[in-house]
């Protein structure tokens, strides 16, 4: 099935870009998610009107996410948590952690925004990468504390 994507999906393309994938991938996880649409003769012809529009509206969002990064970047988490011996966590911080410590500063992040290949466990000062927008990526150092009783 040729599809149209309206949005960037990993491995497959990046937004506006025409493809061929398998049927039930189209029906049962592009369309539903409203990340696709069937590639018509009206819908390509459409894509082509609008292709200089629909890449104005992606570059200033890509502007908007840049500048969005860069302040991200500057910005500094502290997360305390309790400690039970050598500077081991009583628990962990998640990724949902830090979305909710950066929701606190000002920034729109979610939870799947954040790349944290696993919970931190330890005491101390770690770089957090944080998906902004398609291509834009941004670090932010979180600082993890002794919670004091």
């Amino acid at each position: 099935m040729e599809i149209i994507l309206k949005a960037d999906v990993p491995h497959l393309g990046k937004l506006l870009d025409v493809v061929q994938v398998k049927n039930g991938y189209a029906r049962n996880f592009l369309l539903p998610r409203r990340l696709a649409v069937v590639a018509t003769k009206d819908q390509k012809r459409n894509l082509e009107k609008n292709r200089a529009a629909l890449e104005a509206v992606f570059r200033k969002e890509l502007a908007q996410s840049q500048d969005v990064a860069t302040r991200i970047s500057a910005a500094q988490i502290t997360i305390e948590r309790s400690v039970v011996e050598n500077e081991r966590l009583y628990g962990s911080v998640s990724s949902s952690d830090i979305a909710a410590a950066l929701k606190q500063l000002g920034f729109s992040i979610e939870r799947r925004q954040v790349v944290l290949a696993e919970p931190i466990k330890q005491l101390g000062n770690y770089s957090v990468p944080i998906k902004v927008f398609a291509d834009v990526e941004a670090t932010v150092s979180v600082w993890v504390t002794n919670k004091e009783k």
